[in-house]
């Protein structure tokens, strides 16, 4: 009031005379919403001799000026026309919200019309989505609330907003929202939310989507092609739920064993896996990937879980098989340990001779639900225990082998303690000291001779100095005839062992053969050997025999050598004749003495048929091996059956467990389809007759790897003839090219003169234009000036003269 007081005042100094537009205060008021514009006009009605005084002031009663250039106003006034003067609000707020007043001034006295504004807020809504979701078979709320300058009214509405919604059993009205009580599929719809300002009858709308939601179910987990996998496959598992929306799926892995397996890491699984939404692969199954799958599903209603065990069987594995080291007469136990599923089946062997199982128990103990160990114990470890031991384990998917080594020490022993060994002029002589013993044991040796001086002792002492842990003992000089003795010692124990060595001497001469079987081509003898034998046993027997007529005639006769354990038989001798023959014995100092000459007859051929001669093999080693695959021999006529014994070699032994014996009938060769390749076999082949069996013919062949050919024999000469026709064509192609010659050349250069000599021909149709022409008429000569009617140039083909077309 004191503001108006002293603007009346001023007016009344600055006015001599005074002037009133209106003479009376008014007050109005005006409610507007927040951010409006508001304008009002103050209309001088009785301006006086003075002119139109008018003046607006804001709520603090400050003048309101008219915008000016350059500044920017909220608030302002202007002139409408002379007698009216505005108030313009561009947008309005609570800040400016007041009184404002038009003011004028008559007699001293200021008359004011007041305008007051009121802005306020609009409704609006809080916390209410255009989409909400209801879950199934329960009471949920739509979400609707608004806020306004009073406390808003709310109403419902369904069905795009034309049914209104009351309280009742089935909708319930709250502060909140909509209550609607055991959601069905049937309230899935369009809501409608209205909000009323009492006070400003503003009113505000929202349309509310509402979709009926289930949680998700699982109903199925299937593994694909079993929940139980063999590891290194492929395994695909499947989740299926029902919900609303769609679920979405979550895979957690529940490991089975607690500890890695193998060499495998956890989670190595991971690496290995791909999800395509409610479906899971894992590629390359290992063992760490057994246990439990859960699957989540879940969507904005809730979720649920479920799972499925997997078990991947994998092949049996040997984990623990260590080698052992015992004392013989200690107890020692052999364990190995594998791990597999199913749970392998364990066993230990001996690669050996059978052991005596009176003194070894067995006994098996599950570590857990993949893993088993065997136990092998030894109550009392002997020798003969020493060696390799297999270790096996199996499922129904493969077995692994691993090899354990029980080493047993005990003391040197030697199988005999005594020994006769022989030597003679010329020959190094070596004496074995081998012994069974573990470890290793050190040898020793000592020599005693015989009769020998003192001089002699110690020079030979000498000599054994250099040689006295040596084995074998190398006797460089044979006169060094005696007693030895080797000593073998390894901190267990000890053992010894004599070795006299004497002298050796070839075999006495053989004074007793008996002739046993005598046929036409034939002979067999019975050879005892010399009743004492100074020096190395007998290894064979040799005769010299020829024909009785022959014998004193020359030196030089048929020799024959046999084995000692070879039938002593002379085959293809001649019918009816008279033979010598002298014997001797062999050994390994050399050829005994002849003995004396005895005599026998061959019978008649034709009084007596003999037994078959010994197969002559036709077939050699190389030709077996070069894949001939059969084996020949010269056909015999005195032959009724063939025996074949076919036996397999391992390491240059005979297999003779596996051997086979074939009779065939009289044939000259024997196919080999059927035998394994790589492969060294033992052939022995008997002919026979009634009148009995040949000698055995042997042989030793091996069978090779047949090589896989790529291209048969005519494939390959037609690949041949394909590539030569090539090349000649390609050569003549680039004849043509470079030289216009060849055969493709010719032909085409015969083809264009032909067609050149029939254009021509049929141009030429008087024969004018041909080497030798016919005879012409007088028309056709040559005229007297020399001029030819036609003429034809060869090089250009164009013919000229007094009736061409040039």
């Amino acid at each position: 009031m004191e503001k108006l007081v002293f603007v009346a005042l001023l007016f009344c100094v600055l006015l001599p005379e005074s002037y009133a537009c209106f003479t009376s205060n008014q007050t109005h008021f005006t409610r507007m919403r927040i951010g409006s514009r508001f304008y009002q006009e103050c209309k001088c009605d009785d301006p006086g001799s003075e002119g139109v005084k008018l003046m607006w002031l804001d709520p603090h009663d400050q003048e309101i000026l008219p915008l000016r250039p350059g500044i920017e106003s909220n608030v302002y006034s202007e002139w409408v026309d002379e007698d009216t003067y505005r108030l313009f609000i561009s947008s309005l707020g609570r800040s400016i919200s007041g009184a404002y007043k038009c003011v004028t001034v008559h007699n001293g006295q200021t008359y004011a019309l007041t305008y007051n504004v009121e802005a306020y807020d609009r409704p609006y809504f809080i916390n209410t989505n255009e989409t909400q979701y209801v879950v199934s078979g329960k009471n949920v709320t739509i979400f609707c609330e608004a806020r306004s300058e009073t406390d808003p009214l709310i109403i419902w509405y369904k069905q795009d907003g034309l049914t209104k919604i009351r309280d009742g059993d089935k909708y319930e009205t709250s502060s909140q929202g909509l209550i609607i009580k055991g959601v069905t599929n049937d309230d899935k719809g369009l809501y409608r939310c209205a909000a009323s300002d009492l006070k400003t009858g503003e009113e505000i709308i929202r349309d509310i989507q509402v979709e009926v939601i289930s949680v998700p179910k699982i109903t199925e987990i299937v593994a694909s092609p079993d929940s139980n996998v063999v590891a290194g496959g492929i395994l695909e598992i499947v989740c299926m739920a029902t919900g609303s929306p769609h679920p979405e799926y979550v895979w957690r892995k529940i490991p089975k064993y607690s500890q890695p397996i193998g060499n495998h890491t956890f989670p190595a699984q991971y690496a290995h896996w791909k999800q395509e939404a409610n479906r899971i692969t894992i590629y390359d199954v290992n063992e760490n990937d057994a246990g439990a799958y859960e699957c989540t599903a879940s969507n904005v209603a809730g979720s649920s879980s479920g799972s499925i065990n997997v078990d991947v069987y994998f092949m049996p594995e040997i984990t623990k098989a260590d080698s052992l080291v015992a004392i013989e007469g200690t107890t020692v136990q052999i364990v190995c340990r594998s791990q597999g599923l199913p749970i392998p089946q364990m066993s230990i062997n001996y690669l050996g001779d059978e052991v005596d199982e009176r003194s070894i128990v067995w006994d098996v103990k599950n570590i857990s639900n993949i893993e088993v160990e065997f136990y092998l114990t030894f109550l009392r470890v002997n020798r003969t225990h020493d060696g390799f031991y297999v270790c096996n384990a199996t499922n129904f998917l493969a077995t692994d082998q691993r090899e354990i080594n029980l080493a047993v020490l005990y003391p040197p022993h030697f199988d005999e303690k005594f020994e006769e060994a022989w030597g003679w002029s010329g020959r190094n002589t070596n004496l074995s000291c081998d012994n069974h013993s573990s470890p290793p044991a050190n040898i020793t040796w000592n020599y005693q001779g015989n009769d020998l001086t003192k001089e002699e002792q110690t020079k030979i002492n000498n000599i054994m100095a250099d040689k006295i842990h040596d084995n074998p003992l190398i006797i460089e000089n044979v006169s060094l005839y005696g007693t030895y003795q080797c000593i073998a010692n390894n901190g267990f124990g000890e053992d010894k062992k004599i070795i006299v060595l004497r002298q050796g001497f070839v075999p006495a001469a053989i004074n007793n053969v008996t002739i046993t079987n005598v046929t036409a081509t034939s002979v067999t003898f019975s050879i005892n050997g010399p009743e004492f034998i100074n020096g190395p046993p007998i290894k064979a027997y040799k005769a010299e025999y020829d024909e009785a007529e022959n014998y004193n005639i020359t030196d030089i006769h048929i020799n024959r050598t046999w084995s000692i354990d070879r039938p002593f038989r002379i085959d293809r001798l001649r019918p009816s004749t008279v033979y010598y023959i002298k014997f001797a014995a062999i050994n390994d100092v050399g050829d005994g003495p002849w003995s004396e000459v005895y005599d026998f007859d061959t019978l008649e051929n034709t009084n007596f048929r003999s037994v078959p001669l010994e197969p002559v093999w036709e077939t050699d080693v190389e030709e077996v091996a070069a894949m001939e695959r059969k084996l020949k021999w010269k056909q015999e006529e005195l032959v009724d059956s063939y025996n074949i014994r076919l036996c397999p070699m391992n390491n240059g032994i005979i297999e003779e467990t596996v051997c086979t014996d074939k009779t065939i009938e009289p044939a000259a060769e024997f196919q080999l389809n059927d035998l394994d390749s790589n492969t060294t076999y033992y052939l022995e082949l008997i002919a026979h007759n009634s009148n009995g069996s040949s000698t055995p013919a042997h042989i030793m062949f091996t069978i090779p790897a047949e090589e896989e050919r790529l291209l048969s024999a005519g494939a390959l000469i037609g690949i041949s003839i394909v590539v030569v026709f090539f090349c000649l064509v390609l050569l003549d192609v680039v004849l043509l090219l470079w030289r216009k010659q060849g055969i493709i050349a010719h032909c085409c250069n015969k083809k264009k003169k032909n067609k050149r000599e029939v254009s021509l021909n049929s141009r030429d149709r008087k024969g004018l234009l041909r080497d030798n022409p016919e005879p012409v008429n007088d028309v056709q000569k040559r005229a007297s000036n020399g001029h030819r009617e036609y003429e034809y140039n060869k090089t250009t083909g164009v013919i000229t003269g007094k009736h061409s077309a040039v």
